[in-house]
């Protein structure tokens, strides 16, 4: 069991108090309205800094008994926000907390040599492997003070009250769109990450009174970031190299404002004086480049960097090794923002993405003037000899690279080929293991460069013949042993190919004709 010292507990308590919603999903997030400190059996205005600094102190230096703190949480559907007391109790090492709702159960923690006891009505299950495992965890963690605060800029509550109206509005009609275009794409993730892009951005206009005279949102995609804010009130335009199928089924009005032009920097200039707001909505090559086009066109600008790129248009190469690789490239395009002229701000979104650090551009650094720009810009496009001011972007026509453009006979020839080494290498009648290496080792340079130029590699082809091969961790690939159709998640190639194992496999298929995915 682990111990918890008391410094560790209350840091465990400054967590929670800011955090519910990571304990109760139907939360979207915690306000606090109200802090007063408790002294000599008196309360007195406090706030979230003084609070924060004695949870913090030496538990024997402290200059309060403890603090009553009030809440809003707010729900993710709900349409009322629910208040809520907490109490920090340091002389018994206790944090209480009541909810002026039935919908949620008031609990306890406190710490008693060494233990965490919590006291609550809810679900036992509950408290013990939901509760009292984050408040370890919490109490152990290495607080992160440069991490960007979430909705750091914008004001939560009507962020999210904004956001659920959007849902309300669109989400449904949004929904018959996908369905009549037939989009491949996931729905639901798209929908919901534009609807709180456009929550977030109304929001912030309002609240930094930059409302756009009109928006751009450069490598716009699927256009229904540009369609939500459109039917919002907000006039802007989109622009994209490959005009989606979703366009022609949006009304008339934002038809009109998707345009299918291909946005080369050098040459990029903007049909409509009136734009005074670039975005880019995780714009992949364009990413790097949106702070200079801003900057050059005189606007403001809003960026959600997504996949790395250089201004070149080549992929990014890393600066900083010890960080994430998108860490590295977020830091890169916040350089050339700032190489820009723009004093730039910092957010991180709440969306279903992982690429959710948004960069802003709204006040410019005077002393930076547009010949300081194009000079960094030729610097830059220098160090990768791309020529004079030369930028590679994608095609209008995007090459299929996912092995399914390879002839068939010489995919089943690999395949059967690699199979059989396995086979060679066996260690348990059924399979060998071989490190993918070596399997790639045992192809000729012809038989590689085949599938390379399409796929990217060999890990493609096995992975898209997951039927028959595995990938048993680190390198390792393995022959698959077939599963009864009875245990599968998806029916949807029963009995439509010839089993494998029955054709190819010494010892034939593990299964019976009835249980077997594939025909015998």
């Amino acid at each position: 069991m682990t111990q918890v010292e008391e410094p560790q507990f209350w840091q465990a308590i400054g967590i929670l108090i800011k955090n519910y919603h990571a304990l109760n999903k139907k939360i979207f997030e915690v306000v606090i309205t109200k802090v007063e400190k408790q002294q000599d059996g008196q309360l007195s205005d406090s706030s979230e800094e003084e609070l924060g600094k004695c949870l913090k102190e030496d538990p024997n230096h402290r200059t309060c008994t403890g603090f009553k703190i009030g809440f809003k949480l707010l729900p993710k559907k709900l349409p009322e926000n629910i208040l809520a007391t907490g109490t920090v109790d340091f002389a018994n090492c206790k944090y209480e907390c009541q909810f002026a709702s039935d919908d949620i159960e008031d609990f306890s923690v406190q710490l008693l040599k060494g233990e965490l006891l919590l006291n609550s009505k809810q679900n036992q299950n509950w408290l013990e492997y939901v509760f009292k495992p984050k408040l370890l965890s919490w109490s152990q963690s290495k607080q992160d003070e440069s991490k960007v605060k979430s909705l750091g800029l914008v004001n939560v509550e009507k962020y999210n009250d904004l956001y659920k109206e959007l849902k309300r509005k669109h989400s449904q009609r949004l929904l018959e769109y996908w369905k009549t275009a037939q989009e491949s794409t996931d729905p639901l993730k798209f929908i919901y990450e534009d609807l709180a892009i456009a929550a977030y951005l109304i929001v912030l206009w309002n609240q930094t009174q930059t409302e756009p005279k009109a928006f751009a949102d450069l490598g716009c995609g699927n256009g229904l970031l540009v369609h939500v804010l459109n039917a919002e009130g907000y006039k802007g335009y989109g622009y994209d190299i490959r005009k989606r199928k979703l366009w022609s089924l949006y009304p008339e009005d934002t038809q009109q404002s998707l345009i299918e032009q291909a946005v080369e920097p050098n040459s990029f200039r903007l049909d409509f004086p009136d734009v005074n707001w670039l975005i880019g909505n995780h714009s992949d090559e364009l990413s790097p480049w949106l702070p200079v086009l801003a900057g050059r066109l005189s606007t403001n600008y809003f960026l959600l960097p997504c996949c790395p790129y250089e201004l070149s248009g080549a992929k990014f190469r890393r600066r900083n090794t010890k960080i994430s690789a998108y860490q590295d490239f977020f830091k890169y395009v916040t350089q050339v923002s700032q190489e820009c002229g723009f004093e730039v701000l910092q957010d991180r979104l709440k969306i279903p993405s992982t690429k959710r650090l948004a960069l802003l551009g709204i006040k410019r650094n005077s002393t930076k003037s547009i010949a300081d720009l194009e000079y960094f810009v030729q610097e830059e496009l220098g160090k990768y000899k791309t020529g004079e001011l030369e930028v590679k972007l994608r095609e209008k026509e995007e090459s299929v690279r996912n092995c399914t453009q390879v002839d068939r006979s010489i995919i089943d020839a690999l395949v059967l080929k690699i199979f059989k080494q396995l086979l060679a290498s066996n260690d348990d009648k059924w399979s060998g293991r071989l490190p993918m290496r070596e399997i790639a080792k045992s192809l000729t340079k012809e038989e590689l460069s085949g599938i390379k130029s399409e796929c990217g590699g060999i890990k493609t082809l096995l992975r898209n013949k997951h039927e028959v091969f595995e990938f048993c961790g680190g390198d390792l690939i393995g022959i698959r042993t077939p599963k009864p159709t009875a245990l599968l998640q998806s029916r949807l190639t029963t009995k439509k190919r010839s089993c494998f194992f029955k054709m190819h496999h010494p010892l034939g298929c593990p299964l019976e004709d009835a249980e077997c995915s594939f025909i015998h």
